[in-house]
């Protein structure tokens, strides 16, 4: 199967699992006061006392000043936030049956929530699903995880594993890491927008709200597309019914202005630096003439600076419904 083979390549990639003797942490006490608030981070200047030191991803399991057990969490001795805690309060064993469950409960959440029409969504939102320095996007049949901390490398693949047992049909993963990660000795054989398996093309299509979108995941910003503005681009999409003009500034791939030229904007304009995304915008519009109301708008890409562009708009007199 796919998914097999898909996380055979992880496991080849990624560092293995931590295997060494958990650390026993003991906390200052305004480390103890934010995991009693069930702050996500545990900052260097925080920890009073450490077992022993340890490597990306190993457990660290927090303890008051008393020696009273507050929560686990992964740690990381080469960043300023030491440890990402998982868990506050609560007592778990930290394996891979606990991602797995992690993995469950946010897309739980989000079960009910995808509007018809839609198959690419934010499947795990960092901190605020209890992954506290990771994000998972699902488009269509591709999981993409964008890392900002080292202390996943080593779990990435139970989190994978997650998912694709919730979602049988993705069919490859892309790995997106952040500029401070990318220099991590621990990410030497992850390189930034690495496709699993190898191999396949990193371009893609999806769906939302029935517009059709292409993303490339391994080389665009974020994850390949913005999808927490979904409800703010519908938004815009009512707003633009009967509307003369639309302007879109750092419009990336055009999704605002696709947008509103299916609500019914009669001219809309994309302004963005890039002409690569300025080019995806264009071919967004083409991949929905078949909508009546976007094969009917007028839609003109810019490629500048959008305060420049602004000035020179202002200095025409053109005026915009909607900005």
């Amino acid at each position: 199967k796919m998914s097999d083979i898909l996380i055979e390549d992880m496991q080849r990639i990624l560092p293995p699992l931590p295997s060494g003797k958990r650390l026993a942490v003991r906390l200052k006490p305004k480390g103890v006061k934010a995991m009693r608030q069930g702050h996500p981070w545990v900052f260097e200047d925080s920890i009073e006392r450490l077992s022993h030191e340890g490597a990306p991803g190993d457990v660290a399991i927090l303890f008051d000043t008393n020696g009273e057990f507050l929560g686990a969490g992964l740690y990381d001795p080469n960043s300023n936030i030491r440890i990402r805690a998982l868990l506050h309060g609560e007592r778990a064993q930290l394996d891979e049956a606990f991602i797995a469950k992690l993995t469950a409960k946010s897309l739980a959440l989000r079960s009910g929530c995808i509007p018809p029409g839609t198959d690419a969504f934010r499947a795990a939102n960092g901190d605020s699903d209890g992954f506290p320095g990771i994000v998972a996007d699902i488009y269509a049949d591709t999981l993409v995880f964008k890392l900002y901390s080292a202390v996943w490398l080593p779990w990435l693949n139970a989190c994978a594993k997650g998912f694709i047992a919730a979602h049988p049909g993705l069919k490859r993963v892309v790995l997106r890491l952040s500029r401070e990660l990318q220099r991590e000795p621990l990410a030497a054989n992850v390189p930034d927008g690495l496709v699993l398996p190898e191999g396949l093309p990193s371009e893609l299509v999806f769906q939302e709200n029935f517009l059709k979108f292409e993303a490339d995941p391994a080389h665009g910003q974020k994850t390949g597309f913005f999808l927490d503005q979904r409800e703010n681009r519908a938004e815009v999409g009512r707003l633009s019914a009967g509307k003369n003009a639309v302007l879109n500034l750092f419009s990336y791939t055009g999704g605002f202005s696709l947008y509103a030229a299916r609500g019914g904007a009669k001219n809309v304009v994309s302004v963005d630096f890039s002409r690569p995304a300025i080019e995806a915008a264009e071919r967004n519009f083409k991949l929905n003439y078949s909508i009546p109301t976007v094969k009917a708008c007028k839609h003109d890409g810019i490629v500048g600076d959008a305060f420049e562009v602004l000035k020179s708009i202002a200095e025409s007199k053109r005026c915009f419904d909607i900005v």
